[in-house]
């Protein structure tokens, strides 16, 4: 499972975060875990001392040692087994097929299609089908109100409207990641592509809250 980014319709090997740094989430979020594992860490120390302190018997004692050495050898690099049922594949939840527009259409063009399926989210795709980027609704309003020396036409192009760097996921991902990856990010959507770059749907924040009242997947463990 990965977050892929699409450059000018091809998959780069450039990690997100080095293209797209977080919002400031990850670094409070790193901060929380850093700080509840130090906590983790000393009461599970506390709990072993007392261990070794209160039980008699030589054996006793040794066995409590041989835990705390063993604590001590992998409370550094220890993992926790993710709970089934807070692993939930992209695949499941996605939209498809994707509906799409093509380089060089028109505003106008895409503003009905989005009208038409009552969609706020449209891939561009070139004349070959790669992925050339996503256009939302917001982005396509927000041109056609710029107040500048040039006015803003509905027949212009959506060329002007979107980025040609995306951030995508394969259909395994965890939409776990996906939910923090729209938060960093500030993303709206996130379309599924394949291995072989085949365009497998896309996921909206809206198909993410709508999992997360459906399916509980981030129930407290």
């Amino acid at each position: 499972m990965a977050l892929v980014i699409y450059d000018q319709g091809y998959r780069i090997q450039t990690p997100v975060k080095s293209m797209f740094a977080p919002r400031g989430v990850e670094q409070l979020a790193a901060s929380a875990r850093t700080a509840e594992a130090g906590v983790d860490r000393d009461h599970e120390k506390d709990h072993v001392d007392q261990i070794m302190h209160h039980e008699s018997g030589s054996q006793t004692k040794g066995n409590a040692r041989k835990a705390a050495s063993v604590y001590s050898q992998t409370s550094g690099s220890s993992t926790t087994l993710e709970h089934p049922r807070s692993y939930i594949p992209a695949s499941l939840i996605m939209t498809h097929p994707v509906q799409a527009v093509l380089q060089g259409s028109k505003i106008q063009s895409a503003l009905y299609k989005m009208k038409q399926h009552d969609i706020s989210h449209l891939l561009v795709l070139s004349g070959a089908g790669r992925l050339m980027g996503v256009v939302t609704e917001k982005l396509l309003l927000q041109y056609l109100s710029y107040q500048g020396a040039q006015s803003h036409s509905i027949e212009d192009t959506i060329e002007q409207c979107y980025s040609t760097q995306v951030i995508t996921a394969t259909p395994d991902t965890n939409i776990r990641q996906l939910a923090v990856s729209c938060v960093e990010h500030q993303l709206s959507c996130i379309p599924i592509v394949q291995d072989n770059g085949n365009l497998a749907g896309i996921i909206t924040r809206t198909d993410l809250l709508q999992s997360l009242i459906n399916n509980e997947w981030l129930d407290s463990r």
